[in-house]
């Protein structure tokens, strides 16, 4: 599976501000400023639980599926290599990511930050994929979703004619270990499991 046709991001949290003009109205004011506060408590947590599942050094093999279904054996995975670091403030996430493929060498740069104008997580990918690369406007743009267990993250990109969707898992989450799946297929269609993703952590990453 080509690793251009991948990913990253955005998720929904409520921000709600409310200003009240009078000093009569001062008690019914707290509520909503409560309210704000406690939203934008909560999106910084979730994206910290995220964070802290993600942020570090991993190896990675990395397996493919043929439309059979049969995988590559461990000898055939390819290698690689993905490092997950913040930005200042610990509100931004960035991925890099190299793959010794068979097919050649792969990397991929994606950028995550919060945008506070659509109360969303907001994404951009950067790799070899055209056009739509490094283009937070293009249809190469990602939703992710965080239930504080399993991040997944949904890709709508154009084949030709048709719209595809990409469909990435995390789970099997432990201190020094994580599994990512891919599927694709036609936008409202069946999806099928094309690459499975093992990663072991080496390093912490500051």
């Amino acid at each position: 599976m080509n690793m251009q046709q991948r990913w990253k991001l955005g998720f929904l949290a409520a921000m709600i501000m409310a200003v009240q003009p009078s000093r009569a109205a001062d008690a019914d004011a707290e509520t909503p400023s409560t309210t704000a506060q406690s939203g934008r408590d909560i999106v910084a947590s979730d994206f910290a639980s995220l964070v802290k599942a993600l942020k570090g050094g991993w190896e990675t093999l990395v397996y493919h599926e043929d439309p059979q279904g049969s995988a590559t054996s461990q000898e055939a995975a390819d290698h690689g290599e993905q490092v997950w670091r913040t930005g200042p403030g610990g509100l931004t996430l960035m991925e890099e990511e190299h793959i010794a493929s068979r097919g050649g060498d792969q990397y991929l740069l994606a950028l995550h930050w919060w945008d506070r104008s659509i109360n969303a997580l907001k994404g951009m990918l950067c790799n070899n994929a055209g056009s739509g690369a490094c283009s937070v406007d293009s249809v190469y743009r990602s939703t992710l979703n965080w239930d504080g267990k399993r991040p997944t993250v949904d890709l709508v990109f154009p084949r030709g004619t048709k719209m595809m969707l990409w469909h990435e898992e995390f789970g099997d989450f432990t201190d020094t270990s994580l599994t990512q799946t891919g599927d694709i297929g036609l936008v409202g269609g069946p999806l099928q499991r094309v690459v499975t993703i093992r990663a072991r952590k080496v390093g912490e990453i500051n």
